[in-house]
């Protein structure tokens, strides 16, 4: 992300004509959108936005943040701290609540992600047993503060992102295969970068039994991070290059993948076009409101390559500066993406450029979600 490179100053670009409106937005709730971000003064905060860019709500943030998890029956939105962070806040559009922080508890972290259950009663986070050296899934009750009430394992190092099959009964979680401890490099130094084991498991929530495992060559530079469930349970994920393995640097191996239960992991052959618009790095995924078609940004090369998620034909490449978060748009196939020169873009499959709807002083961060049905 361009917050971790720059200065936080908004530089003038080809955007800079277009300006957010300063006003709060009287959006449909169906059709906004939530992420974490930076402002040009440092702070850190998550927004409830519309697509032109107009807050609806938003909360001051004590450090940076990920990812946001959407309840699926209230729609309030829990933003989670960037790993190792520990915090996470709760918060609603219709400022119907004040913000609730809870946190991980002291021997744990989160990894940035979480997702509700089908019925809102219970959140789930990727954290870390940094102690153990294990990657677990902590289990939090939504209608009691979110008070932390079990955890299971996620038969994996490094949980990151995660999701729910369609029925609601199966978490399928991208374990990174990264051992990583706060004590070291602030928490993301990789201490086995000789020996990193990434997969996919598939877990019974009921029971946090492992019902299925996928995992990539061990001593591999992959590690498996971001993921998004389509229409007939496809999980889409996406990968990045880890620096510093063995085989990482000129490493081709492909970053995008896809798995349907009792199915072989398949990669997606990427063509030297769409492999160098990723350049190692897979930022975000989304899939789009029809289950159909799915996104794939990178903030380190600046494109975004959109594909047929039943083949996995490269149906368009587009390019944005340091664009990251990416969300199911209004239609089918359609995308909004974010960038952390302060862009708000759509982008459809056809040919021609991202169309921009919206800049602002904010470096929004890795990940974007639509928050309405």
């Amino acid at each position: 992300m361009a917050i971790d490179r720059r200065e936080f100053l908004f530089a003038s670009s080809a955007f800079a004509t277009l300006a957010m409106s300063p006003i709060i937005a009287r959006a449909d709730p169906a059709s906004l959108y939530a992420a974490a971000r930076r402002g040009s003064d440092g702070g850190y905060s998550a927004a409830i936005f519309s697509p032109e860019g107009n807050d609806v709500n938003s909360v001051a943030l004590p450090a940076r943040g990920h990812d946001i998890a959407v309840c699926p029956v209230t729609r309030r939105c829990v933003v989670f701290a960037r790993r190792p962070g520990h915090f996470a806040i709760a918060f609603r559009a219709d400022k119907s609540e004040m913000p609730l922080t809870f946190e991980a508890p002291t021997d744990r972290h989160f990894y940035g992600h979480g997702v509700f259950s089908h019925d809102g009663r219970l959140l789930y986070t990727t954290e870390n047993d940094f102690e153990a050296g294990r990657g677990v899934i902590g289990i939090y009750d939504a209608t009691d503060g979110f008070k932390r009430i079990g955890e299971f394992a996620s038969h994996g190092l490094g949980p990151h992102d995660m999701a729910l099959l369609g029925q609601g009964r199966v978490l399928v979680v991208a374990n990174g295969g990264l051992k990583e401890h706060p004590d070291f490099g602030g928490g993301r130094r990789v201490l086995n970068l000789e020996a990193i084991e990434t997969s996919l498991a598939y877990i019974d929530v009921t029971t946090g039994d492992l019902l299925e495992q996928h995992a990539i060559l061990a001593g591999g530079a992959l590690s498996l991070r971001h993921l998004e469930v389509a229409r007939d349970d496809t999980v889409v994920l996406g990968g990045q290059i880890v620096d510093g393995a063995p085989g990482a640097e000129g490493r081709t191996q492909s970053l995008i993948y896809r798995h349907r239960r009792q199915k072989p992991l398949t990669a997606t052959v990427l063509p030297d076009e769409a492999a160098a618009a990723l350049s190692g790095y897979v930022s975000s995924v989304s899939v789009d409101r029809d289950g159909l078609i799915a996104a794939a940004t990178s903030s380190k090369a600046g494109g975004v390559v959109i594909f047929e998620i039943a083949t996995g034909r490269i149906l368009a490449i587009k390019s944005l500066e340091d664009v990251s978060g990416v969300a199911r748009g209004k239609s089918g196939g359609d995308f909004l993406v974010t960038s952390g020169m302060g862009a708000i873009a759509d982008l459809t499959p056809v040919s021609g450029p991202a169309e921009l709807t919206a800049t602002s002083n904010w470096n929004w961060d890795n990940h974007a979600v639509r928050i309405g049905r």
